[in-house]
């Protein structure tokens, strides 16, 4: 079983942290805070938060920004710590909550008979196998809680020792409660989710974290998602990290692939990386690895009227993305105005959908969409921003392999295979070849090729 981190090593992360707080006053001051949503394909990164020469990998992740109060309670014992300067401290007992907010020093207690002020306070439980308990749920490890960077409110950061944090994440990805037989899935999984853990540490240094607690890194559940099975797959595969060459290899994954992964530069504003090539994903017999999803195959439809107003939103928020994260390459052409239309930010009335290029896998690589004000061209995974499935069902398009049937002022409906960016691991495709009897490694090397198993070094070094 891994361990929380010894006092000596909170100590070394309240001095990273200490440091953090003074890059983020700077970087407040010149207003350098804009996040980038867009990960990096591995290799090296900068400084992890509380990482010291030997000892844990602690890894911090952003559970909520810019909450206007923040209640933590714990399960045994706790201490709230005035982190930025290590002084002040209270110590509560089992079941004893406390209520935080934005004040003019950093955060506050709302209690006004305590004083605690700093810029930065700390939660952490007297016995480390104790959990804090916030947004009502258990989790390991300490809470900090910072002002949110350029916002208004609080961010909450859990940080906790790697394996404990992949121990909430890996269930939460690949499903708890799985059979023995998906032991080899469950494994291939944990290697994937650590490999990309360890390439994002110090990747969002500007918000305070390391990871997003959702999906736009990986979804991580505390406690309450634990499962025996994923505890052995990670015990089985402890501190193994897939490398090419000297450098970690990219580890993004997805829940269905339909039958064939993608190639990254096809789908996302990225140059080709031999690891995320496209591949054929099929057994002998010709049906995809993944057919036992229930995504394998699916259908959306929307009235006409539904899909128009969707698109008043999401073309203007795709064209937003091109022009300011994903680069010249896909920024160059998305928009040509109609003679005498309205601006792009005001798209219209629906006239027209066209697929025009598909990818080497069959996924929908460039996709017009003629509006009044004019023509978006919408590329790659970014089609599945753009055509929102009606209320209640998604808030993304299953995937970008479909095919279109349009009547035409009346409905249209999309027709295809999948679910995700068809990046790397394809989640269901690895639960068929585990259940077929193939392990881990085998798993690995197909969807991740010309990568190596190696051991993550202490301490963190990449």
């Amino acid at each position: 079983m891994s361990v929380i981190p010894s006092i000596d090593s909170r100590r070394r992360l309240r001095a990273t942290a200490r440091a953090l707080i003074l890059i983020l006053a700077v970087l407040v001051h010149t207003g350098c805070m804009t996040p980038k949503r867009v990960g990096h394909l591995g290799g090296p990164v900068g400084p992890t938060g509380g990482t010291g020469p030997g000892g844990p990998v602690l890894v911090r992740i952003g559970m909520v920004e810019n909450a206007p109060a923040v209640d933590l309670v714990g399960d045994g014992r706790w201490r709230l710590s005035a982190g930025a300067y290590d002084e002040g401290r209270l110590t509560m007992v089992a079941g004893e909550g406390l209520s935080l907010v934005r004040g003019p020093h950093g955060v506050s207690l709302v209690d006004t008979s305590r004083t605690l002020k700093a810029p930065w306070l700390v939660a952490t439980p007297v016995d480390p196998d104790h959990t804090l308990r916030w947004d009502g749920r258990p989790w390991r490890g300490e809470l900090h809680v910072i002002p949110t960077p350029d916002g208004a409110g609080l961010t909450v950061i859990n940080v906790v020792e790697l394996e404990r944090y992949l121990s909430g994440v890996v269930p939460r990805e690949i499903g708890n409660g799985r059979e023995r037989g998906d032991l080899a899935a469950v494994a291939a999984q944990a290697v994937a989710a650590r490999t990309y853990t360890v390439s994002r540490l110090g990747s969002k240094d500007a918000q305070g974290f390391d990871l997003y607690s959702d999906v736009r890194d990986q979804a991580y559940g505390g406690v309450d998602w634990e499962d025996e099975l994923c505890n052995e797959a990670l015990e089985l595969t402890r501190g193994l990290v897939m490398r090419r060459g000297e450098e970690l290899s990219p580890a993004y994954y997805h829940s269905t692939c339909g039958g064939h992964t993608a190639a990254v530069g096809a789908i996302w504003p990225y140059d080709d990386h031999p690891v995320l090539q496209g591949r054929k994903d099929q057994r002998p017999d010709g049906r995809p690895w993944c057919a036992a999803s229930r995504y394998a195959n699916w259908e959306t439809v929307w009235t006409w009227a539904e899909l128009e107003t969707a698109l008043q939103s999401s073309l203007p928020e795709y064209l937003d993305y091109v022009n300011n994260i994903a680069g010249p390459r896909w920024a160059r052409g998305a928009f040509s105005p109609s003679s005498g239309g309205e601006a792009a930010d005001r798209p219209g009335r629906l006239l027209k959908l066209e697929v025009r290029r598909r990818t080497a896998s069959g996924r929908v690589a460039e996709l017009a969409v003629t509006m009044a004000a004019g023509t978006y061209v919408v590329r790659g995974d970014r089609t599945r921003w753009v055509l929102r499935p009606p209320t209640g069902v998604s808030t993304l398009l299953r995937s970008s392999w479909f095919e279109l049937t349009v009547d035409s002022g009346r409905s249209v409906k999309a027709v295809g295979r999948g679910w995700g960016h068809g990046l790397g691991l394809c989640q269901m495709g690895a639960l068929g070849r585990a259940r077929a009897g193939q392990g881990f490694r085998d798993i690995l090397g197909h969807y991740y090729p010309g990568t190596r198993l190696a051991p993550l070094s202490r301490g963190g070094g990449r």
